[in-house]
């Protein structure tokens, strides 16, 4: 009960204070399945989860960071992601945020304990559909979860490495006012054959026993990617493109869109040209869908010319 009482007390705090993107409402929409004892149970994931992100250990910064991934299902963003940071020590410093990386994978209380637990495990042959049924039971919390400790760290301002699609509607909005607040906003644009993802999916599903989706399922959200292409290059600051072309072989930054420029690191020319290939051929499907999708090279000048007079 103490545990629900300070889980509505912030509720509380939070709709006292303009939210940066995401109303309390939205938030709390997530949250509408469960009944009282499982939001007690949330919330005490909630304090975990927080904990494991270190928030209240992030300082404020007038001019912080926001790097994210960006891709679709099955493209490696999270490997991707956490290679980018280790190798850029520069990012280590932000609160690091993901539904499933840093969301699920630290809910002891309700994805674990209630869902995961030996009985569970034991009463269906097939783990793959106990893994399955968790994860649809629990991602509401994990998205609350998320969304709650965004809200937060934002109104801080602090730096933020956020592991996510970033295919929604809010994405134009959201990246806009970031950069009202003063963010750099830093993008690890992720993209690989439709194959490769679903192999990735299947790998991810029955090697890895970490249950998101169908392959059938993620490789059809795969274009939303490609539709917000355009919202990237008109607002992020710096790009990094990652090009992956099979499961087995690391991927490889097919190039980097900083202050104006490009920059091709040298061997990296056939990733590049495969990276527009795939985007050109997904833009033909979308064009035959009736959106409109710019091609490459108004990509490349919609990025350059934001700096032609800085």
């Amino acid at each position: 009960m103490k545990t629900l009482i300070c889980m509505i007390v912030f509720a509380a705090a939070l709709q006292a204070r303009e939210h940066f993107i995401f109303s309390p409402e939205q938030i709390e929409s997530h949250l509408v399945s469960y009944n009282e004892q499982e939001k007690e149970d949330i919330a005490k994931d909630l304090a975990v989860v927080r904990s494991v992100c270190r928030v209240e250990e992030a300082p404020s910064k007038e001019k912080p960071f926001y790097l994210a991934s960006a891709g679709g299902p099955g493209s490696r963003k999270s490997t991707i992601l956490e290679r980018f940071i280790q190798r850029n020590p520069e990012f280590q410093s932000g609160v690091y945020l993901d539904p499933d990386q840093r969301g699920l994978k630290f809910m002891p209380h309700t994805y674990y304990n209630r869902s995961l637990n030996a009985l569970m495990a034991a009463s269906n042959p097939d783990y793959l559909e106990v893994k399955k049924t968790a994860y649809e039971r629990w991602r509401g919390a994990s998205n609350y979860i998320t969304l709650t400790l965004l809200e937060e760290t934002l109104q801080k301002k602090n730096d933020i490495i956020h592991g996510t699609t970033l295919t929604g509607d809010y994405v134009a909005e959201f990246l806009k006012k970031l950069k009202a607040e003063g963010y750099h906003i830093t993008l690890v644009l992720c993209y690989c054959p439709d194959q490769m993802r679903k192999e990735a999916v299947e790998y991810r599903n029955n090697e890895q026993r970490f249950y998101q989706s169908t392959p059938e399922e993620e490789v059809s959200k795969g274009k939303a990617f490609v539709e917000k292409l355009s919202v990237y290059f008109e607002q992020a600051d710096t790009l990094h493109l990652y090009w992956s072309d099979d499961l087995l072989s690391e991927e490889r930054n097919a190039a980097i869109f900083d202050k104006g420029k490009l920059i091709i690191n040298e061997g990296c020319d056939c990733a590049l040209g495969r990276f527009i290939s795939q985007y050109e051929e997904d833009r033909k499907i979308l064009l035959a869908e009736g959106k409109m999708i710019p091609a490459w090279d108004d990509l490349f000048v919609l990025y350059l010319e934001r700096f032609l007079n800085l």
